[in-house]
This record gives structure tokens, sequence and C-alpha cells, in this order.
């Protein structure tokens, strides 16, 4: 039980240190202009059970209108909403709102969000015209019933502007957020790694993306960044120094592109919300969007001021894609979903290095972790719940060896082969040099050694058996204890290993990895502590109905016994099957993520 009870607490400060959500509104400024949450799952297709209404139907400048959010089913437990032009696809968010109980405001205070994640039927506020005429509004909103449900583009109706002289259009201009899609590729610049410092993702077809760097003078140093994208709006591409691998404290410069224009982008990332500023040092040289490729060249010094890096520090190169959009020479960016891509090492402005992305793709990498998942997760619970809890029900023999001894030594010798496979693996793939994780987080840089431990006592144990004493010679509880310790021991450390390999970078394991295993954890936790008290404690029967003493055992006749035990022993039963069923499910949900999902470490 204290062993569980170990990983589970581990697996809390993991779950911890991991968790992000938007439950009071805040940090939600990466979706003002899309009106999409970041909450990894695409909106639902279905009509939105949500409305938007207001009153009066036409505004003057500075003029207050009451506009209420209502549910016609299901409540909500969060919303964003902003006022935009009714004619075209502008994300420019027009006037303001009064904040009301349960929200807050944010983009800018041009829009209103929730304050409280707790469930809604109606919201209702003032929005606040601007002091000049802006033309037709609607508003526009996105409505979250849960984390992963949630509607975007919930339109009201055109709210007339009463001095305009264009006619108001019937219903708001049909709009979504349009994600670009890859194409094409260029030609790697031949002077890398030779005359200059290159982060790209090339192969014998060409590049979709590379990042240049060449000093211009001691001081400043130019950074050309390029894409083959192609999109019929707005798109930007931008690099942040990272003194990590995943999103947040990072500094950003790239560009924007819309309508033929080019603008420079420069931000700081507090979390996973771009904060942008302006740095009159840092400049855009050129920007050009030809057949197909994207390609800006920005200038900047070296030295380091406010919330630009030094760039005589060496930092991991993030570089991303996604859609943007330009108002008055501003950028506006879009969340980049999974156009994210992480240099394989840190670098300064003076590295002369070609380096690639970290694989987001390593098969080698996603082998090692689902044989270590299927070893530590699956197999080796079922033998340590067995050899534990299991003797005295699957007493039967099969083989002519006891049936609880058959499946507990059969699951445990899956779990030595199973980590062995997934050992040399990634031994052959690290090419000897498996201890080195440079660029990661200092604890995660324990996972190789943890591993060889765990490999260590995996074999260790059965060969202990193989020399076990017969039973009931003086040395058998000796072994019987450093038997059970051993395995145990080998257990969590495998948990704990699991747990650290799916944040490593190289991994590039969506974060939601990490909250399956602590459901295992809590799970295997669960079923220990259930067997342990049917274990320990007796089922009443009909014939000691009046007079059973639970810590009496003399008292118990002969067939109250055995139908105790039988009870015991048909719960055992069902819990078994069970456990099976939903350490079987876990399994399969953390190999499918780890083999499918891509998170780069965000």
């Amino acid at each position: 039980m204290m062993s569980s009870l170990i990983v589970l607490l581990l697996a809390v400060s993991l779950l911890v240190d991991r968790a992000e959500c938007h439950r009071n509104g805040q940090g939600i400024d990466g979706s003002c202009a899309d009106l999409t949450p970041q909450h990894g799952v695409s909106a639902q297709n279905s009509a939105s059970p949500y409305t938007i209404t207001f009153s009066p139907t036409s505004y003057t400048v500075s003029q207050s209108i009451s506009v209420t959010l209502s549910a016609s089913s299901s409540s909500f437990k969060g919303f964003m909403i902003q006022a935009r032009n009714a004619s075209s696809c502008s994300t420019s968010a027009q006037g303001s709102f009064n904040v009301v109980a349960g929200t807050t405001t944010a983009c800018s205070n041009a829009a209103l969000v929730h304050s409280s994640s707790s469930s809604k039927t109606t919201i209702t506020t003032n929005w606040i015209a601007p002091t000049t005429s802006v033309g037709h509004i609607v508003f526009r909103a996105v409505f979250v019933q849960e984390q992963n449900t949630f509607w975007t583009n919930v339109v009201s109706g055109v709210l007339q502007d009463s001095t305009s002289t264009l006619p108001a259009p019937s219903v708001a201009a049909q709009c979504s957020a349009t994600t670009p899609t890859q194409a094409g590729s260029f030609a790697k610049d031949t002077e890398c790694g030779k005359t200059k410092g290159c982060f790209s993702s090339c192969g014998s077809s060409g590049c979709t993306f590379s990042v240049i760097w060449q000093k211009t003078s001691s001081t400043s140093v130019t950074y050309t960044l390029k894409a083959a994208y192609q999109s019929s709006s707005g798109f930007y591409i931008a690099l942040g120094f990272s003194g990590d691998t995943q999103m947040g404290s990072d500094s950003v410069i790239g560009c924007a592109y819309q309508s033929s224009s080019a603008v420079l982008y420069t931000a700081e990332n507090v979390g996973k919300t771009p904060n942008p500023f302006s740095d009159s040092q840092i400049s855009l040289s050129s920007g050009d969007y030809t057949n197909g490729v994207l390609t800006c060249s920005i200038t900047r010094p070296i030295s380091g001021s406010g919330k630009r890096y030094d760039l005589n520090q060496a930092w991991t190169l993030l570089f991303v894609l996604g859609a943007a959009s330009i108002t008055s020479g501003v950028a506006s960016i879009q969340y980049h979903n999974q156009d994210f891509f992480i240099s394989e090492s840190s670098v300064t402005a003076s590295s002369i290095v070609d380096i690639a992305p970290l694989g987001k793709d390593d098969a080698l990498v996603k082998a090692h972790g689902c044989l270590m998942v299927v070893a530590w997760v699956f197999f080796a619970s079922i033998g340590l719940v067995v050899a534990r809890y299991y003797k005295p029900v699957l007493s039967g023999t099969m083989c002519s060896q006891k049936i609880w001894f058959q499946v507990h030594r059969f699951s445990m010798v899956l779990v030595l082969c199973v980590t062995a496979i997934a050992f040399i693996i990634i031994f052959v793939k690290e090419d000897g040099e498996w201890s080195d994780l440079e660029g990661d987080e200092t604890y995660l840089q324990g996972h190789p050694i943890m591993g060889v431990m765990v490999m260590i006592l995996t074999i260790l144990n059965p060969v202990m058996a193989l020399f076990r004493p017969h039973p009931g010679t003086p040395k058998r509880p000796i072994f019987n204890w450093a038997h059970f310790l051993v395995g145990i021991a080998a257990h969590i450390l495998g948990v704990i290993t699991i747990f650290f390999g799916i944040q490593i970078k190289g991994a590039t394991t969506p974060y939601y990895a990490t909250y399956i295993m602590g459901a295992y954890v809590a799970w295997q936790l669960f079923v220990k502590l259930l067997l342990e008290i049917i274990t320990r404690v007796k089922f009443n029967t009909k014939e000691n109905t009046d007079s059973y003493e639970m810590n009496n055992k003399d008292n118990s006749s002969p067939n109250q016994s055995d139908s105790n035990g039988k009870k015991k022993a048909l719960l055992k039963k069902i819990i078994f099957v069970i456990h099976c069923v939903v350490i079987a499910g876990l399994s399969a949900a953390i190999v499918a993520v780890i083999g499918v999902g891509t998170g780069g470490g965000d």
C-alpha cells in the first residue's frame, strides 16, 4: 500500500505542475482573433444550443446596448464575446463591455469572458459603442460547455448603426477560422553549417521550413525565416528563443503576411499567451511571399534588453506557423496548433551549426515508450496484484503449478522480456549515447539512469527466484521479503520513469498523457486498498447474525468460515476481471497517445 501511495503522490505533483486551463478566463488572449479555445480538440459541428440577443436594435456612438447570452438547453461554463463588423470577416473587435458578476475583460478590453467556470444559463451585460461610427455590428462568441465540448462562431443578428448611410445586411457575413495548409518546398541553403547557422526541416525533396542566421556585425545578427505555406488568408511564421522546450517565457520574432504585405511581429510568451511588444532596434529587413514560400529577414542586436533576450546565451529555438491577420499594420496571430518545431540543441547567435527539429515521428522512441507502458502499466500490475492478493483465490493447479503462480510468473516474464526489448531499442536508437538529454529540465535528465536501474531490478528478481529456498526453510522468509521489495521497487521506479519519459522533449508526447498515467496510479491504489480491505474483513452470514464477533476468530464455525471465504473469492474474482479491463483500457490509451500524438513537449 505504501508503494502505491508513493507513486500516487509523485503523480499528483507532476499533474499539478502540468495543469493548464482557463477556468477563470485568464490567459485566453490567444483566442482573440479566431474565437477558438486552445483546448486541443475541434469545435462541435452541430447547431449551437446558445444564442445572443440585444436591445435596442440600433445604436449611435457611445451608446450602451444590452446584450444577453442564453442557453436554450445545456448550460455553459465558459464564453468569449466580441462585437465585430457585420459585413466583413475582419477580426478587429469594436467597442467594449461592462463587467458583470462572473465575467472579466480580455483582448485589450475588447472582449468579455467568464471569470468563473461555474455553470451558467444566461449572462446579461452592456456593450458600449465606440466614440466614432464603425458601421453595422454583430456579436460573435464562443460557448464552452465542457473542456472538450464547445461551439465557435456563434453569431447574433445585425445591430444597425443609425448614423450609417449604408444599408444593413440582413445577416452577418459567413466567416470561419481558416488554417493554412502546408504545401511545396524549397532548396536548402548550401552554406548551412559552413558559414551560417541553420535550423531546418529538409529532405531529398527540399525544405518545408528553415531558420538561417548570420552575424552582420559584432553586435547584430540577421535571422531569415522561410516556410512553404499556402493560404487564402493571412498567416505568420515566428521564431522563439526559449530556455526549455515548451511555450512560455520565450522571446519571439517573426512576421505576418496578408494581402501582399508583410509586417514584423515581436512578442514575449507568458505561459501560452503571446504578449506583443515594440523594440525599435528589431527591424524587418525584407518580407516576400513567392511561389507559396514566405521569406522574412529580421535584424536585431545580439545583446539583450528587456523582453529581447541576449543571444550570446544559448537558447532552444521554437519555430511555429499559423493563421494571422493584419490590421492597421499590426499583426494579430492565432494559435499555431501542431505546427510547432523544436531545435534538437540550444544555439547562440555565433553558432555555425546545421540542426534539425526533434523528430515528431521517431518510431524507435515511440516504440520504446509504448513497450515500457505495456510492461509496467499492464503486465506488472496484473503480476503484482495476483501474487499479493490471489493466492487463496487461484489456488487450483495448472500444468502442475498453482494458477496464481503461473499467472504471476507469466506476467513477470513478459515484463522482463518487454522491458529488455524497450531497453535495447532506445540504446540502439541513441547509438550508445543513452544518457544525453541536454536541453531537458534537470529532473528529467534522470530518466535514462532510472531506466537502467529498472532494467537491473527487472533482471535481478527472476535470478533471485531461480535460487529461492524451499518453503518452510529458515531462509525462505528472507527471500520472500527480498523478492517482494525488489519487485515493488522496480514497479515504482518503472512508473516514475514513464512519467519522466513522456515529458522529455524527444518524446513529443501531448501533455495530457500525464493525466492518463495519473488515472492509472489512482486506479492501482484504489484496487489495492479495496483488496486489502476485503482480505482483512469478514463477511457476515445468516448463521452468525446475532453473535458475530469481528475480532474473535475462534467463534466462527467451519460452515461460517467456508461461506465467508467463498464470498471473498467471488468478489475478488470480479474485481480482478474489472481490474484487467481498466488497466488494459488505460494502457491502450497511453500507447495511443504516445504512438499517434505529437505534442512537442507543449
